[in-house]
């Protein structure tokens, strides 16, 4: 099957209702469903600081071992943070409302950059229990550093966590572009393999030859040229 690229335009001019109805529908069950359906979830923040006992250093060398000191300390403590040993301790802090599992499942340690600052985020249903999630993780954190390290680092708490007000998912409008995206395909695809299986002989101004074998004369649509006729004459009146 030859298609150029005039036949892509018509069938797209032929279905373009079906293909804008198609889209819009898949957009509004997106959004409601998004909106409706599916379970909101909330992220709390608690920013950590590594800092080191590195004072009066009398050259930059000593600043930028110090920071480096720091910035390598940062994976260290998030692997020591991130175990269930931490997350037992958490729960007692919360008066065992979560097991260390289900708080391993809600806690993400990251690294912010090439810092000497990493992050806690929480993710919860409730924007409250995030909040107090992440309060309990930024209150056992360095208690845990200090009882596992002997050194001349410790942590610090740069950022407290807030009470979400937004949820961080699900994204209604990322969902609802997923889905406009989706739609226009689907029904961009169903108007070709229905074009596909249309066996009809159909006529256009280019139309010359069907299968190699000249067209001698056409049937003209004579209600078309008719209605023609009548809207040109009522024009002129």
């Amino acid at each position: 099957m030859e298609i150029s690229f005039k036949d892509i335009l018509r069938i797209i001019k032929k279905n373009l209702i079906f293909i804008i109805i198609a889209s819009l529908l898949f957009s509004v069950c997106s959004f409601f469903v998004t909106k409706f359906f599916i379970k909101k979830s909330y992220t709390a923040t608690v920013k950590l600081y590594v800092s080191t006992d590195y004072k009066n250093s009398n050259s930059g060398y000593d600043d930028l071992s110090a920071y480096n000191y720091s910035s390598k300390l940062v994976a260290t403590y998030i692997e020591l943070l991130d175990t269930n040993n931490f997350y037992e301790a958490v729960s007692k802090n919360l008066n065992n409302k979560y097991t260390a599992t289900e708080l391993k499942s809600k806690v993400k340690f990251t690294g912010v950059e090439d810092t000497e600052v990493f992050k806690a985020d929480v993710v919860s249903d409730s924007p409250a229990e995030a909040k107090n999630i992440a309060d309990a993780v930024a209150k056992t954190a360095p208690g845990t550093i200090s009882a596992l390290l002997s050194n001349n680092a410790k942590l610090n708490i740069v950022d407290e966590a807030t009470t979400p007000q937004n949820p961080t998912s699900p994204n209604v409008t990322k969902n609802v572009i997923i889905a406009l995206c989706i739609g226009l395909v689907i029904s961009l695809i169903i108007a070709f393999v229905r074009d596909y299986f249309d066996v009809k002989i159909k006529y256009d101004d280019d139309m010359t030859t069907i299968n190699n074998i000249p067209v001698l004369a056409a049937i003209p649509d004579f209600e078309y040229f008719a209605k023609n006729l009548k809207s040109a004459q009522a024009q002129k009146d």
